[in-house]
């Protein structure tokens, strides 16, 4: 405590910016009553051509900071998403599609409001460490919430998401934003300008779909699937009156032949025109900007200052670690030489990034008011046990019961004699972490949280069983005589015969799915999949065997010989706790699936009919996501996940106030079992049957989390804006059909009953 007060003092007595008497504090710049922009476009004027530059092209580890103006240097080089990355000794939570699994915007607010207190408590140390030199480190992530859909069970990314639905994603996504932002009022300048405790990049604008062939990467999508898929989560995360994300990240990609970095259509007209967002663009990490010339060749360029102007002409605004270095720099100058940029455009670029820094309080942060100082945190946060406790509270809260037969779940822990555990995601450290994190101080495996819940006389086994994967171009790994594959195989099944209870930690992982790493399969690795076989076929029908699948996409196998399935997607540093809090009935599941779950037979279908992550349309053959897919092609529902215990909806009535231009749904919600539970409903509507183009089916319009006592029930209501119920035109406009809609209702999909009970139905008129 001693050495966190000195560190404390001592930031204190740092010379911040802008600081009252310091030689820069009666320049505009500094002046609280001007407006962000107006402060920012001072500054920019007053730097030379060199320093203009080195704003302009980021590179690791950070700006250089400008001494005779006391501005400090800044990085972008961080990921927020469940926790920071790149660093030791932080809380990592559940990623961000198992946030999406919890169908809980308030969870997910807490998680990106920890997450916010450590980056914070970091920048504050690291200022500490350089002397006042940099005051930007761990505020600015330029991996910020992802508005990418989780499209194609085979994208390496999925985990990364907040699910396949629009509505889902806008939902999640502006949650984390928000929180991670902790946007507030800046008393003085402009009535537009706020402080934001962090500043978050929303990626990957129109791309990195293809992760197997990053480069180069192509999409190729109809208007009517931008507008009705892809590119909704986005306008969520960057309306001013929503997310109002600081940055959005264009992607180093071609869409429908055209670089988002190169588009006035995505740069301009929607980005800024439409969605009104002032988000600082900057390109992907490495380069957008490079791959415009050197991988697409667009517009028939040939050199990098040609994409370096059409990149500048259509509205971005900082490149990122670019693989060039200073190469850049040689082309604004060529540019600016010749007149064909000018240094106008420049600083106007420079100006829109000393926003960034301006909002985050680098430059008011010795005001009193400022709401974001050192003494607004406690530094024992950083990895504490309370930010551990919320991780283990959401790692239960994103778990998803799949299968519970004759009910064996949740277990007794008085009843447990023996128990074992095994497979290659039962006692792994980095597995339940997964992409884009810190580092814990521990993580507590599936493992540890089994053997942390019981006591003796019960007792915990473990046997490895097998990795992930086999070796490169050893498919069958495990049926090698005398090899270490065979002999924990082996070993794993003779165990299992010993035990009444079998719990097997499957998964697929960052080998198996990850940037970079894409699938060719929807099912388990076989390996696994021959690892769970075997342990089914030498153990009798009535045995307990409880499979535990750490994963962010599905896996389809097969469970006829499986009691109880657990879909547990990247929990965090407190993975293991949650999943064994959820199988003992310490926590009761109420996550539901964020994606579907794809049978084998649609992958078959998928290579039949040449259907590639590159295609966007998700009413291609075979279809994907629950909005098109069809009922042969589903192991599992977007939405679905069973409890312990049961649900009923009654009452249902639903009206339209055309004045109002609100869709009010009303029903009632009862807990008819024996067990406390929260549960998710779900609003969905059907469109008119008469619409002459391929639409959606379902579409997911609403969803709300409630905690109900055993034997209770609540009314609910919601008023479901008719931009909701609008429909993507072919060419791409969304507009309300008039017509009939069916108003679902419902803890599932209509289709999905498990232990929600059917869904309710009423046909409503929109005009």
């Amino acid at each position: 405590m001693q050495l966190l007060a000195a560190a404390v003092l001592s930031v204190t007595s740092l010379n911040y910016t802008c600081s009252p008497g310091s030689n820069e504090s009666l320049l505009p710049f500094c002046d609280r009553s001007l407006s962000f922009e107006q402060r920012s476009a001072d500054l920019t004027s007053r730097l030379s051509l060199d320093e203009l530059l080195d704003y302009w092209g980021h590179s690791y580890p950070g700006t250089s900071p400008i001494d005779r103006y006391n501005v400090k240097s800044w990085s972008l080089d961080h990921s927020c998403t469940h926790g920071v990355n790149k660093v030791k000794n932080v809380s990592v939570f559940p990623h961000s599609l198992a946030q999406a699994a919890s169908f809980d915007p308030e969870l997910v607010s807490r998680i990106g409001n920890a997450t916010m207190t450590e980056m914070r408590i970091l920048a504050w140390q690291y200022y500490t460490k350089t002397h006042g030199a940099n005051q930007g480190n761990y505020l600015s992530c330029d991996g910020g919430p992802m508005a990418n859909t989780a499209h194609d069970p085979r994208w390496g990314r999925n985990s990364e998401t907040y699910g396949e639905d629009p509505f889902l994603i806008a939902t999640i996504g502006t949650a984390a934003m928000n929180a991670l932002q902790g946007r507030k009022p800046f008393k003085g300048g402009s009535n537009d300008d706020e402080y934001y405790a962090t500043r978050q990049t929303n990626t990957i604008y129109l791309g990195y779909h293809q992760a197997n062939d990053l480069h180069p990467a192509y999409m190729y999508v109809s208007n009517r699937s931008l507008s009705d898929s892809y590119l909704r989560g986005y306008e969520a995360l960057q309306r001013p009156d929503k997310g109002h994300a600081d940055g959005i990240m264009c992607a180093m990609s071609s869409v429908n032949g055209v670089p988002p970095c190169g588009s006035e259509y995505f740069m301009k007209t929607i980005l800024r025109d439409t969605w009104n967002s002032d988000a600082l663009i900057q390109t992907d990490c490495c380069d957008s900007i490079h791959s415009m010339n050197s991988e697409f060749h667009f517009e028939n360029i040939t050199t990098d200052y040609e994409a370096l102007k059409i990149a500048i002409d259509r509205g971005n605004v900082q490149v990122y670690f670019g693989f060039r270095g200073g190469g850049f720099s040689q082309d604004w100058r060529y540019h600016i030489g010749n007149g064909t940029l000018s240094i106008k455009q420049l600083q106007s670029s420079v100006s829109r990034i000393i926003k960034s820094q301006m909002r985050i309080g680098l430059f008011d942060t010795w005001s009193p008011d400022y709401p974001y100082k050192n003494s607004s945190f406690d530094w024992s946060l950083l990895d504490s046990s309370q930010h551990r406790q919320l991780a283990r509270e959401a790692a239960g809260k994103t778990v998803v019961l799949l299968q519970n037969k004759n009910d064996v779940l949740p277990l007794q822990k008085e009843k447990v004699t023996t128990m074992f555990v095994t497979g290659p995601f039962a006692d792994c450290q980095e597995c339940y972490v997964h992409s884009y994190a810190g580092v814990p101080s521990y993580v507590t495996t599936l493992r540890d949280g089994l053997a942390n819940s019981i006591k003796p006389p019960s007792t915990l086994t473990y046997s490895l069983g097998s990795n992930a994967t086999c070796p490169t171009n050893v498919d069958d790994c495990w049926t090698v005589p005398g090899s270490i594959a065979q002999q924990a195989f082996q070993s794993a099944v003779a165990e299992s015969k010993k035990s009444d209870i079998i719990v097997l930690g499957l998964g697929l992982g960052v080998k198996v799915e990850s940037e970079g790493k894409d699938r060719s399969s929807v099912g388990l690795p076989p390996i696994q999949n021959a690892l769970l076989e075997a342990i089914v076929k030498e153990n009798p029908d009535d045995k307990q065997i409880i499979v535990v699948l750490v994963s962010g996409s599905g896996a389809d196998f097969n469970t006829s010989g499986v009691t109880g399935i657990l879909y547990a997607p990247y929990g965090g540093e407190e993975a293991g706790s949650g999943i064994a809090d959820v199988l003992f009935g310490d926590v009761v599941p109420s996550a539901r699936l964020p994606v579907t779950f794809y049978t084998t037979k649609w992958m078959t279908d998928a290579v039949a009919e040449n259907l590639t992550m590159s295609h966007f349309d998700l009413d291609l053959s075979p279809r994907r996501t629950y909005r098109y897919a069809t009922s042969d092609h589903v192991k599992y529902g977007f939405g679905f996940g069973l409890s312990y215990t049961k649900f009923s909806y009654t009452n249902l009535i639903t009206t339209f106030n055309k004045q109002l231009g609100l869709v009010s749904v009303n029903f009632t919600v009862a807990n008819i079992g024996a067990v406390d539970a929260a549960e998710v409903s779900q609003v969905y509507f059907t469109p008119p049957s008469d619409i002459s183009f391929t639409v959606a089916s379902i579409n997911l319009v609403y969803f709300t989390k409630t905690m109900l006592a055993s034997k209770t029930n609540v009314q609910l209501s919601a008023d479901i804006p008719i931009e909701e119920f609008a429909i993507s035109q072919l060419n791409g406009t969304r507009v309300l059909i008039p017509g009939s809609y069916t108003i679902h209702v419902g803890g599932n999909l209509p289709a999905d009953v498990g232990t929600s009970g059917p869904s309710l139905s009423e046909v409503v008129s929109l005009e």
